[in-house]
């Protein structure tokens, strides 16, 4: 008999009994327990399977993950990270905002080092760190299967 569980984050498990998790191990299937705090660990010995666990996982579904922002030099999602300028671009690492601020001087902050630079450009309010809750957006990007982003609107505003 196979269910599903949902942890909280949103991750969905296909459940199945304890006899046919220790078949499908026995065939080479990945086989999880799934602990009641939602962590799970990859059993890997038949032994695994002696306590009296509740629940095996065999496979799971990660929904698709949402994101705030996206990253300017690496085109990826972020939901923390520096905004410059207000919104004129947006980087998740520290070194990928340096190499930005850099890039807007005429001599590429030619002598000045990254602190310098970082401690400038903050008292010029030119930057700042946040983290963005999704929820709260009128606009946010999900991760479709292929890495690629779209926009949504939020239609729970």
């Amino acid at each position: 008999m196979k269910t599903t569980h949902t942890t909280k984050d949103g991750f969905v498990w296909t459940i199945v009994s304890k006899g046919d998790a220790i078949v499908m191990f026995r065939n080479g299937g990945q086989i999880f327990k799934i602990h009641p705090d939602e962590s799970e660990t990859l059993i890997d010995d038949e032994l695994d399977f002696a306590d009296d666990f509740v629940m095996y996982g065999v496979e799971g579904e990660q929904p698709p993950r949402k994101w705030a922002r996206v990253d300017s030099k690496t085109g990826k999602g972020m939901n923390e990270g520096y905004c410059v300028n207000d919104g004129d671009a947006y980087f998740e690492n520290e070194a990928d905002l340096v190499e930005y601020l850099r890039s807007q001087s005429d001599d590429n902050g030619s002598g000045l080092s990254d602190e310098f630079i970082l401690n400038e450009s903050f008292d010029a309010d030119e930057y700042y760190y946040t983290e963005w809750d999704v929820e709260d957006e009128m606009y946010y990007y999900i991760e479709q299967p292929d890495g690629t982003l779209k926009e949504v609107e939020n239609n729970n505003l």
